[in-house]
């Protein structure tokens, strides 16, 4: 009967508010491959500061704690993005000219950073290393090797270019969400007019900047080999 307590009680659990909701996804439908390609959007989208697992879970319409059956915590989710963000990317193809293989991997890292801006934010604040973010470093030093530095001033190379161009992007990037200065502060400036109104090709800009420092730094510790190999032996002290 349509009064019956059984028939009450079927009528009372469809329409209950848990009945409504959307089925939590679970089991082969969530997996890591989703949560990374998942949490880059959620990253790209909100930023550093919005990166949340809940923000993750929302999105991929679970709750936080089923998050947790694939990731540790946040810093394994983090983890994950580092290495969508790389995969979406892959490193350029070695050229066999060394000046332009260093300076294709450095656009390749200006793009994934401008593709991916909260990544590396992320990464910072977290600490966190991946086994896909190592062979770039592995890869950067290798070239910087076959331009004929001594190991010790391959490295040296290495690491201050790095540290250079990685600094001159994240700096382009800041400078872009700034508005310019007020026209009236730059009335009396000429110079700063013509530097903050110019119209820049930005590409151009940072190959001739990359591809400087690179030559620059080549040359100058290249010039320290070759004052070290006719420098006079330095007399042994007791």
């Amino acid at each position: 009967m349509a009064n019956s307590p059984a028939a009450r009680a079927k009528s009372k659990r469809a329409t209950s508010p848990s009945s409504r909701r959307p089925a939590e996804r679970r089991g082969p439908d969530l997996n890591v491959d989703l949560i990374a390609k998942t949490a880059l959007a959620v990253a790209d989208d909100k930023g550093a500061a919005g990166f949340t697992l809940r923000a993750v879970a929302d999105a991929l319409g679970v709750t936080p704690m089923a998050l947790y059956h694939h990731v540790a915590d946040k810093t394994a989710l983090v983890a994950l993005v580092v290495d969508a963000s790389l995969a979406a990317r892959p490193l350029p193809t070695p050229t066999g000219v060394w000046q332009d293989d260093l300076w294709e991997i450095a656009r390749w890292t200006r793009q994934i950073m401008q593709d991916h801006p909260a990544v590396g934010k992320l990464r910072q604040i977290h600490r966190v290393w991946t086994p896909s973010a190592l062979p770039i470093a592995e890869r950067w030093l290798n070239v910087w090797q076959q331009s004929g530095l001594p190991l010790d001033k391959a490295v040296t190379a290495a690491v201050v270019t790095s540290l250079a161009l990685t600094g001159i992007v994240a700096e382009e990037a800041a400078v872009r969400k700034m508005d310019l200065p007020d026209e009236s502060m730059l009335a009396l400036l000429p110079n700063a007019r013509l530097v903050f109104t110019a119209r820049r090709d930005l590409e151009a800009d940072f190959e001739l900047v990359a591809r400087a420092l690179i030559e620059g730094v080549h040359a100058r510790l290249q010039r320290e080999v070759e004052e070290a190999a006719t420098s006079p032996p330095k007399p042994k002290t007791r």
